[in-house]
C-alpha cells in the first residue's frame, strides 16, 4: 500500500514540474512586447537643443526660413512669429531644438535674441532744395518702421519671396528696360524698369516703401507697393512703371539671395 501511495505522489510531482516547464515559455512569450516596449522608449533620445548665430538668408514656406550660420551652412528654421519681423542678412543669436520633419533636420525656435542694426545716417557734403523740402526718411528720433511689426509676407513662390500683384508672366519681363536706381529719375514716365534694390524703409505705410540701389550703385527710389510687401533688408528685382513723379508703380517683385 505505501509502494502505491508513493507512486501516485512521484507521478503527481511529475505531472506538476512538466506543466511548469510548459507554461514558462508562454509567460516568456507575453512579456516579450512589453521589454521590446521598454527598450523602444530608453533608445529614445530627448531633441537635442543647439545656439548659434545666424542669418536669414531665405524662405522656404509658411515660418519656416532658411538661415546661414557663421560657418556658412544652410539650415532650415522654424521661427514662428518672429520670421517677418527680422532684417534678411543682419545676424542675430538663436536657441532651437533640432527635430525631424518631413523634410529633413529642422530647427524648432526656442528663443531669440535680436537687435535692430544702428541706423545709417547719410551726411550729404551740402544741402539740396529737395533735402530740404523732403524730410520723410527715417531718423533717430522717429519711431521704428512699420515695416518691423508687420505679419509674415504671403509669397507666390515656395522657394524665395514674389509678389507679382501685376500678374507678370516669365515672357514678358523682357519688355522692362534693366536700369540701375540712380537712372530711374532721368526715365520718361509710362516707361516699364527693371531694377536691383532693397527695401530700405516705410514712406507711407501699407503703401509706399524706399528702396536702395545697394552700397555700390546707390541712390533711393520711392516704390508704390500696390498691396505687396517685402522685408527690410531683403534684395529684389523690382519690376514697375515710372509714374510722374519718378516714383516706380510695383508690378511684381523677386527676391534675390544675394
Amino acid at each position: 500500500m505505501n509502494k502505491i501511495l508513493m507512486s501516485v505522489a512521484l507521478c503527481g510531482l511529475l505531472a506538476f514540474a512538466a506543466s511548469g516547464l510548459a507554461a514558462a515559455p508562454e509567460e516568456n512569450k507575453a512579456a516579450e512586447p512589453q521589454v521590446a516596449a521598454e527598450q523602444k522608449l530608453t533608445e529614445q533620445k530627448e531633441p537635442e537643443e543647439i545656439t548659434l548665430q545666424v542669418t536669414i538668408t531665405g524662405h522656404e514656406e509658411g515660418r519656416i526660413y532658411k538661415v546661414t550660420d557663421e560657418q556658412g551652412n544652410v539650415l532650415r528654421a522654424d521661427l514662428g512669429k518672429h520670421g517677418g519681423r527680422m532684417l534678411n542678412r543682419h545676424p542675430f543669436l538663436l536657441t532651437a531644438e533640432v527635430v525631424q520633419d518631413e523634410r529633413g533636420e529642422l530647427l524648432q525656435l526656442k528663443q531669440v535674441e535680436y537687435n535692430d542694426p544702428a541706423p545709417l545716417i547719410e551726411k550729404p557734403t551740402a544741402p539740396t532744395a529737395s533735402a530740404a523740402v523732403e524730410q520723410d526718411a527715417a531718423t533717430p528720433e522717429e519711431a521704428r518702421d512699420v515695416a518691423y511689426s508687420h505679419e509674415l509676407s504671403k509669397s507666390q513662390q515656395k522657394g524665395f519671396y514674389q509678389n507679382n500683384v501685376g500678374s507678370i508672366a516669365d515672357e514678358d519681363l523682357a519688355l522692362y528696360k534693366k536700369t540701375e536706381v540712380t537712372a530711374i529719375a532721368s526715365e520718361a514716365a509710362g516707361t516699364k524698369v527693371a531694377f536691383i534694390g532693397s527695401a530700405a524703409a516705410t514712406v507711407v505705410k501699407d503703401e509706399v516703401m524706399r528702396f536702395w540701389g545697394g552700397p555700390t550703385k546707390g541712390g533711393y527710389v520711392k516704390v508704390v507697393m500696390n498691396g505687396a510687401y517685402v522685408p527690410l533688408g531683403q534684395r529684389s528685382v523690382v519690376y514697375g512703371t515710372v509714374q510722374e513723379d519718378g516714383s516706380v508703380s510695383l508690378e511684381r517683385l523677386d527676391s534675390i539671395a544675394s
